[in-house]
């Protein structure tokens, strides 16, 4: 069983370590399958080319494995325990099994059909959600980050093959346990690890999901400076899509041959309209959208309105500030998120009571508070008490859905195969 996880894991690393692209099963199932489940199999035939285990072992491990997932998880242990009471019962024809293989192990492997079918249902329902899910499962920092999603798949593979067929091994093997039978498999495996570099990883059914933000960072009715921020979210990293769309560097600026060491790196907060989801990833990149910003007749920036300040009198050491949000002149905003880092001590969200604060990027700790989004009627109001000894800081992102002419030209730029998420943000920040 442990060779049937570390095996495909191996590979899975050692296939990485030359390659420029990961995830290459992503839009292609088959090629997983081929590249890390035959190696899984040939690690559990590899210890029984010398010695042959005998059922009862295999039975002792499923009931050892119900009463653990038992524990761990309520509920979970019905696969051990299906596995075992079938097991028991299968036993009866090992007593036979030398004299007459080719029988006796057919009904054997018949009499342990409804386990096998149901390991294998459960397992492969869960190997096709997690490979659908690593597209958008969050990105990790370069190096290790590029192995992750690879790692975790072929661990899968090897867990779903220990679930499906580890039972039948210890009699199995005694035919399959051969030295050309498991060269043969590790050969598929190795086949599959070598062709899949040819294989590009998406497509229009399983795309790479990018999210493309326009930045605006606002002061009252000013805007201050405009940019792109990208990122993207499973392992193959930003640098992967404009090696493969050269049309968005192009767009962006960029000189062919660029260092990526040039790019910038996005600011903390830039994402705070969609935390959490901004957890998802770590690194994304900004690029400057090079023209001024000129603001539109009837366009009115979103801001924080401050209404009254009023003192406690029972207790001076403390203050409350009436406070108002104005959507300006946005019209398909999708969430406003209020940070609010300082003294503060209650507020007239969620019954006056203050959650745990939140540390995000390794920043101060904060408050976050999400507003979803256009009261059309009036202004979002709400108050928030602090003590007196410092001001708060109050940062507002309000992300909303309508894109400018240049952002929309941006996002029709990349290719079928990317699944590209855009929005414009504003970003201000407030002292009061």
């Amino acid at each position: 069983m442990a060779l049937a996880l570390v095996l495909p894991v191996l590979l899975a690393v050692i296939r990485l370590l030359p390659a420029t692209t990961a995830m290459s099963w992503f839009a292609h199932p088959w090629l997983a399958v081929l590249t890390y489940v035959p190696i899984s199999v040939a690690g559990m035939l590899i210890p029984r080319i010398s010695v042959a285990e005998k059922l009862m072992a295999s039975g002792s491990i499923d009931a050892s494995g119900n009463m653990v997932g038992t524990h761990l998880i309520p509920g979970n242990g019905f696969f051990s325990f299906i596995w075992a009471c079938f097991l028991l019962a299968a036993n009866s024809l090992l007593k036979t099994i030398q004299a007459k293989f080719r029988r006796n192990f057919s009904l054997y492997a018949l009499s342990l059909a409804v386990p096998i079918l149901i390991s294998l249902y459960v397992g492969v329902m869960l190997w096709q959600t997690l490979q659908e899910k690593m597209g958008m499962a969050g990105s990790i920092p370069h190096p290790f980050g590029f192995f992750v999603a690879d790692i975790i798949m072929a661990a899968t593979s090897g867990y779903v093959v220990i679930l499906a067929l580890s039972p039948l091994i210890p009699v199995a093997g005694i035919w399959l346990a051969s030295s050309r039978i498991v060269l043969f498999l590790v050969s598929l495996s190795i086949l599959g690890a070598s062709v899949s570099p040819q294989f590009f990883p998406y497509n229009t059914y399983a795309p790479k999901r990018i999210l493309l933000q326009r930045t605006f960072s606002t002061q009252g009715q000013r805007i201050l400076g405009a940019d792109y921020d990208l990122a993207v979210f499973d392992a193959n990293s930003l640098p992967f899509v404009f090696k493969n769309v050269e049309a968005v560097p192009k767009f962006l600026g960029l000189e062919p041959g660029f260092s990526w060491k040039t790019v910038s790196k996005s600011p903390s907060g830039t994402w705070m309209a969609i935390y959490p989801i901004s957890r998802l990833f770590v690194e994304s990149y900004r690029f400057s959208a090079g023209n001024k910003v000129v603001l539109k007749d009837d366009q009115r920036l979103p801001h924080i309105i401050l209404q009254n300040v009023k003192e406690d009198i029972l207790n001076p050491d403390r203050k409350r500030i009436y406070v108002e949000i104005d959507m300006g002149s946005l019209h398909e905003v999708w969430a406003s998120v209020l940070n609010i880092t300082g003294p503060l001590t209650s507020w007239s969200f969620s019954d006056e009571r203050l959650p745990v604060p939140e540390v995000v990027n390794g920043g101060p700790p904060s408050y976050i508070c999400r507003l979803s989004g256009k009261d059309t009627s009036e202004n979002w109001k709400f108050w928030l008490e602090a003590n007196t000894s410092k001001p708060l800081q109050v940062d507002l992102a309000v992300l909303d859905h309508e894109l400018d002419d240049d952002t929309r030209t941006l996002l029709h730029l990349f290719p079928s195969w990317a699944a590209t998420i855009a929005g414009s943000t504003y970003l201000s920040s407030y002292l009061i």
